[in-house]
């Protein structure tokens, strides 16, 4: 399964997403999930835009922009 690395949040509205595990999405910055699900969005005529869902060892998920994340290999922690 593909794996990425939470880089960074990108505003005062992400800081405030709460899990199902009752942490902010800022507690997973430099934690590393599975890409569980991508998805294609058209910005503009002829633009796409991909979101990526993570979803990290506690069961917790969020939506994220490619900008944000960085895919790692397999074994890495």
């Amino acid at each position: 399964m593909l794996k990425a690395r939470l880089l960074y949040i990108t505003d005062k509205y992400e800081t405030k997403l709460i899990s199902s595990t009752g942490k902010h999405k800022e507690d997973y910055v430099g934690k590393i999930g599975n890409v569980v699900h991508k998805q294609n969005i058209c910005v503009l005529v002829g633009t796409n835009k991909y979101l990526y869902d993570i979803e990290f060892k506690d069961g917790a998920k969020f939506c994220v922009e490619r900008e944000q994340i960085e895919f790692v290999g397999e074994n890495e922690q």
